[in-house]
């Protein structure tokens, strides 16, 4: 991954929507006082990733609606590889009710999100970002047990309709390669 990338994004988005990365480990935390799920570990991350709450980030309330949920974001994003595969890994992370619609329109917008973000690094900064290289997934972390969901054709995770539901359990935190 280009260390230009992740100095291009800290130069600009704001400091407070990176997340934590501690010794291969990314740390996801909730801040919701009322959820149950409150973090979410995935180890064997590769220290040149990029951790991003994408919730954090918003988009122009004064220039879109809300109509269709896409001012809605999904908990975070994170930029990675596994071996030789990159990956752009975004992230829900729910303790209630889940709500097949609302999930959906989480990821699409965040996907949204960050089109527009790699738009503006091309435009303005001139950063060596091949968005093509990366291979997207979906994945929805859950306390309780998930209910079945049905079987598609397309690889589970890679589209946001198709998104990849995991119970976590803080005892065995998924591997990045699990989730890839």
């Amino acid at each position: 991954m280009s260390i230009s990338l992740k100095e291009t994004l800290r130069k600009i988005l704001i400091p407070d929507v990176f997340g934590e990365i501690n010794a291969e480990t990314a740390i996801l935390k909730e801040n919701d006082l009322s959820a149950k799920l409150r973090e979410v570990q995935i180890n064997g991350v590769s220290g040149d990733s990029i951790l991003i709450k994408i919730d954090c980030v918003h988009a122009n309330d004064y220039f879109f609606c809300n109509a269709n949920g896409n001012l809605k974001r999904c908990d975070y994003l994170l930029i990675t590889r596994v071996r030789h595969k990159k990956i752009l890994l975004f992230m829900e992370m729910k303790s209630n009710k889940i709500v097949e619609t609302e999930i959906v329109q989480k990821f699409r917008a965040s996907e949204c999100l960050f089109d527009y973000i790699v738009s503006i690094l091309r435009q303005f900064h001139d950063t060596d970002f091949n968005y093509g290289e990366y291979k997207k997934r979906f994945v929805l972390f859950q306390e309780k047990p998930l209910p079945k969901r049905p079987v598609h054709s397309q690889r589970v995770g890679s589209t946001p309709d198709n998104y990849l539901s995991k119970n976590y359990d803080p005892q065995k935190p998924p591997t990045l390669e699990s989730l890839s």
